[in-house]
């Protein structure tokens, strides 16, 4: 077979074009994201906050990145199930993960085995919102502050017992923490379901009660509020004292935030957590947010996962000493 000159080049010419054709599709395919929907995989059941706040976010978000965002609830197994479900997802930034900040700083040391690494297996995005808790009481029970509240449990050993929606959430996680820098021992009864009309009724005497959902029942005056868990006052209620203006090592909230598999790429990430940063600094989210109880959350991923790691060890500890365990 004879070669020619011509041969050459043209062969020449067209391995140049390919490899063109290439680049150019690589670059068009990374600036052409996102191209298709977007599923944001949510750990709350429908209702919920996480699912709520989720809905908000994702209509926002669909308008920003001009794609649906579609939610797909995973509940169950306190954040397990829809993590697992995103950390085995293709990390092409189009699985997204809502889940509350539990997953991340508790389960890995409440669970002897989990489907995931927490600290390997995703990247985070943006945190959202932080919500703390009210601890609300039943109104019989004479204790109108956080101090008469210790001394109360002081004088009358084992006989304040507190609700929670289940062993190693964020209330039960708290009163926990309450109780070791106070020193008194309450007793813990958790419940599948609300456990808000015991508290009400008398048959336990009190509870730390997300704010969302407590805010209706301080205002109804069902439950009395002594205390906040903030770092601040909540706004809506700024004659109600912070926990940590009587104890300043407990100041603790729950917070919501949105994470991507660990592949993917960080421009991608750094859009996402732009996009959402521009979302919660809006005015109207800001007053959204705040309206239901919560306060709004911005931080760099790097900066969530400092606090991801901050917090890991505050609970892990915590969990150690108390011998909390969900196995």
């Amino acid at each position: 077979m004879i070669i020619t000159r011509r041969d050459v080049i043209a062969r020449a010419a067209a391995a140049c074009a390919a490899a063109t054709l290439l680049t150019w599709n690589a670059a068009y395919a990374q600036q052409a994201w996102p191209a298709k929907a977007i599923k944001l995989v949510n750990a709350g059941p429908p209702g919920s906050p996480p699912d709520t706040y989720g809905r908000i976010y994702a209509e926002r978000l669909s308008k920003s990145l001009g794609v649906p965002v579609v939610i797909d609830n995973r509940p169950g197994v306190g954040g397990n199930l829809a993590s697992d479900a995103v950390s085995k997802a293709p990390a092409d930034g189009y699985t997204l993960l809502y889940n509350v900040s539990n997953t991340f700083t508790v389960n890995l040391h409440v669970y002897s085995k989990l489907p995931f690494n927490p600290q390997k297996d995703f990247r985070p995005v943006a945190p959202l919102i932080s919500q703390g808790l009210f601890i609300v009481v039943n109104n019989d029970l004479p204790v109108k502050s956080v101090k008469e509240l210790v001394a109360y449990a002081k004088q009358n050993p084992g006989k304040l017992a507190y609700g929670s929606y289940g062993t190693a959430g964020f209330p039960h996680l708290f009163m926990e923490l309450f109780n070791q820098s106070a020193g008194v021992e309450m007793l813990h009864i958790p419940y599948k379901a609300a456990p808000t009309i015991d508290v009400i009724s008398g048959q336990i005497q009190l509870l730390a009660e997300p704010a969302a959902s407590a805010i209706p029942m301080i205002r109804s005056g069902k439950l009395r509020a002594i205390a906040f868990t903030g770092a601040r006052r909540n706004p809506l209620f700024p004659d109600i004292p912070t926990v940590a203006e009587t104890y300043p090592q407990v100041a603790v909230s729950g917070w919501h935030g949105i994470w991507a598999p660990a592949g993917v790429p960080s421009e991608i990430v750094q859009r996402l957590s732009a996009e959402i940063t521009r979302i919660t600094q809006s005015p109207e989210m800001q007053k959204q947010i705040v309206e239901m109880g919560s306060e709004p959350m911005v931080a760099t991923p790097d900066a969530m996962a400092s606090m991801v790691r901050a917090e890991a060890k505050l609970w892990g500890d915590l969990v150690k000493t108390k011998h909390i365990t969900l196995d």
